[in-house]
């Protein structure tokens, strides 16, 4: 399960510097110079520690895979980035026993699945949607799949 101190942890692994900045388009961005990563962050446009770790994982994907484009990219391009960020995320905060753990505690429904981990709706549909309909997982508990 995704927490911030996952998120900190991974980013000074990895040599990404973190930037609060107001004013950027989006909840959160990553940049590239080189070799070189930093997450921006707005908490103007952050209202919750569920969104913040949303975004958190999210941006940490993007600088992860190297998944980046131009602002001025075409849509094809800008997909293609948010769906490698979102497999990113998935793969390393969600993954298929998550699931099941969650399922198992009686958690079905993708709000309750929100609550429990703790994670803006939208990001774990992106996650069940890449384990179910992507990867072809069955979330079933009595599977080894």
């Amino acid at each position: 399960m995704f927490e911030l101190c996952d998120f900190y942890s991974c980013c000074k692994q990895r040599n990404i510097d973190v930037i609060l900045y107001t004013g950027i388009p989006h909840p959160g961005a990553t940049i590239r110079d080189g070799d070189y990563y930093a997450i921006f962050l707005d908490f103007s446009k952050i209202r919750s520690t569920k969104l913040l770790k949303g975004v958190c994982s999210h941006e940490l994907g993007h600088a992860a895979t190297g998944a980046l484009h131009k602002v001025v990219s075409p849509f094809e391009l800008v997909e293609r980035s948010e769906y490698r960020a979102n497999r990113w995320a998935a793969e390393h905060f969600l993954p298929v026993s998550e699931f099941r753990e969650a399922f198992a505690a009686g958690y079905t429904e993708l709000w309750q699945l929100s609550e429990y981990f703790d994670l803006p709706e939208e990001d774990v549909k992106n996650a069940l949607v890449y384990w179910t309909e992507r990867r072809g997982m069955d979330l079933s508990l009595n599977t080894n799949s």
